[in-house]
């Protein structure tokens, strides 16, 4: 009895684990639906360095700070609210949209001296295909300063963000009507 007792508390021990929130089998799934009454008059075309790049639909005009071929693209929705586009790499290079994410639920160093807490893992269903979204904040008991839907197309995956102040989500909705908008280049 007692050497079975020893077993199964050592095979529990070494079960292999994820994080809390890193399973992507229990995340909740949603449905991307753009706002009908946010406007998106602009076309804004984003050619991020060693990826294809992809087209969407803006509320303003492109930003000047944006150079093709740049790292990153950002909208200045205005009133301190980003909307950021960025191609992290190869599939093979990232493990994919949900493993990307999944790795980093929870307290995440992500420079020296700086923490992001990564929750609420999300798979979202687009019209282009799945998008894993997740809020990071930057202290462990502060609302999310920055929403990033990640996917997979084309052997490359992107990340678009909203970036917002404190307790403010007013273009949430901008955002996700631009990220239905998405149309790829390939």
């Amino acid at each position: 009895m007692a050497a079975t007792a020893v077993a199964a508390t050592a095979a529990i021990a070494l079960w292999p684990t994820t994080r809390p929130g890193g399973d992507p089998a229990l995340w909740p799934v949603e449905t991307l639906t753009a706002d009908p009454a946010v406007a998106l008059p602009y076309v804004l075309h984003v050619t991020p360095a060693d990826c294809p790049g992809l087209s969407l639909s803006s509320p303003v005009p492109e930003d000047s700070r944006n150079v093709p071929g740049s790292g990153s693209f950002t909208v200045d929705l205005g009133g301190s609210h980003y909307a950021l586009a960025v191609c992290l790499g190869t599939v093979e290079e990232t493990g994919g949209a949900r493993r990307s994410v999944a790795e980093h639920i929870g307290a995440d160093d992500v420079l020296e001296d700086a923490v992001v807490w990564n929750r609420n893992a999300t798979l979202v269903d687009a019209p282009y295909g799945e998008l894993v979204r997740v809020d990071r904040a930057y202290a462990a008991t502060s609302p999310p300063r920055l929403t990033d839907w990640l996917v997979d197309h084309g052997g490359y995956t992107y990340a678009v963000g909203y970036l917002h102040p404190d307790d403010d989500t007013g273009r949430y909705r901008d955002v996700e009507a631009m990220l239905a908008s998405v149309t790829w280049d390939q």
